[in-house]
This record gives structure tokens, C-alpha cells and sequence, in this order.
């Protein structure tokens, strides 16, 4: 016989997300959810126009589910003209540039998440750290929507490593920005209004 667990599972359709299996790239415990089944009642949702916008409702108690956006940070690293990026290990858009972080553990506040995320990633702590805006994208094609909150950053040392998700760590005059490698759109646009004007 199913338990609650199983039931709940039935219910819903897991999609890649931030805590994807990091051997496999498969969907972990914590992978984004999108529902197909009432999350109160367990009937079929329904696509409908609501708010302006497509949504599935359940059409037995009226229970919405609403993709909202998944919280992420990322820090702009600039020392002596040059800007720190990071290569993507794993999908989605491998191998392209991006900022150093990644998404908010359920206790944690941004600024905790920013300091964790660089230590995984590229074995830094944060000496100061000042925000400078808000990154809205799609986390791959398709995928849920994210929003990141980005950090100019101070870090506590200037000697680097790639580990967790990066497979590279590299320094890039402010002229040579690969831009169309940076993997998300809202990000980069981001990232030129940050950097615009640095000398």
C-alpha cells in the first residue's frame, strides 16, 4: 500500500531543478514540482485563463497552483578591471559563462546563500558585499522561472578554485566579456549595467 509520500508524488511532475542529482543531472528530493493533480482534493487540474495569465486550477475545490519563481543569488567579482566568471559543469548550458552562485536553501537568508554558494563554488569567503539588483530568467529552455538576487562582491581572497558545479575560474578584462556565452539573458543584461561603469 502507498503512503502519503507516494500519493503526493503521483501527484506531481518533477522537473530538473536546483537540487538535480549532481552525478546524473537527474531530479533530486527538492527539484522543482510542476503539479498536475490537485495538491488538496488529488483532481486532475485544469489549464485555465486566470489573473491574465495560464494556470492550473482544480476545477473540484478551486486549489491554483502558481509557478512561482525559484529564489537564487550571484555575486559580480571585479578587481583591477577584470571580471571573475565562472563555466558551467552541468546542465542546463553546460559549458557556458555565469556569475558564481546558485539558489537559497529553505533557512536561509540571501546574503547566507551568497556566502555559501562562493565558498562551494569557488572557495572564497565575502569581505563586503552590496546589492545591485534583481536577474529575472528561465532556469534552461523551458524550465522554471528564477530569480536572482546579484551582489557586488568583495571577496576574502583573490586565490580561486573551480569545485561543486564549476568546471573553470577565469578573470576577463571588462572589454574581452565573452557575452554571448553567459548562459542566461537576464543575468547578462544585468551584469553590462553593473560593469558599465567600471574605468
Amino acid at each position: 500500500m502507498r503512503g502519503r509520500a507516494g500519493a503526493d508524488r503521483d501527484r506531481a511532475h518533477r522537473c530538473s531543478g536546483p537540487r538535480s542529482s549532481r552525478s546524473t543531472g537527474a531530479p533530486g528530493p527538492a527539484a522543482c514540482v510542476i503539479a498536475r493533480f490537485c495538491l488538496a482534493c488529488g483532481a486532475r487540474l485544469r489549464r485555465v485563463r486566470l489573473e491574465g495569465r495560464w494556470r492550473r486550477r482544480c476545477p473540484r475545490c478551486g486549489w491554483t497552483f502558481y509557478a512561482n519563481p525559484v529564489p537564487a543569488v550571484a555575486a559580480v567579482i571585479v578587481r583591477r578591471g577584470r571580471v571573475l566568471l565562472t563555466r558551467r559543469a552541468r546542465p542546463p548550458y553546460a559549458g557556458t559563462w555565469d556569475a558564481p552562485g546558485g539558489f537559497l536553501e529553505a533557512d536561509e537568508t540571501p546574503e547566507r546563500a551568497l556566502r555559501r554558494e562562493l565558498r562551494e563554488e569557488i572557495g572564497v569567503g565575502v569581505r563586503r558585499a552590496r546589492f545591485v539588483g534583481f536577474a529575472t530568467d528561465r532556469y534552461g529552455s523551458g524550465g522554471f522561472p528564477v530569480l536572482a538576487a546579484v551582489y557586488r562582491v568583495t571577496p576574502t581572497s583573490v586565490t580561486m578554485r573551480a569545485a561543486d558545479d564549476v568546471s573553470e575560474v577565469r578573470w576577463f578584462a571588462l572589454a574581452g566579456v565573452p557575452w554571448r556565452a553567459i548562459a542566461f539573458p537576464g543575468l547578462r543584461r544585468l551584469l553590462r549595467r553593473t560593469l558599465s561603469g567600471e574605468p
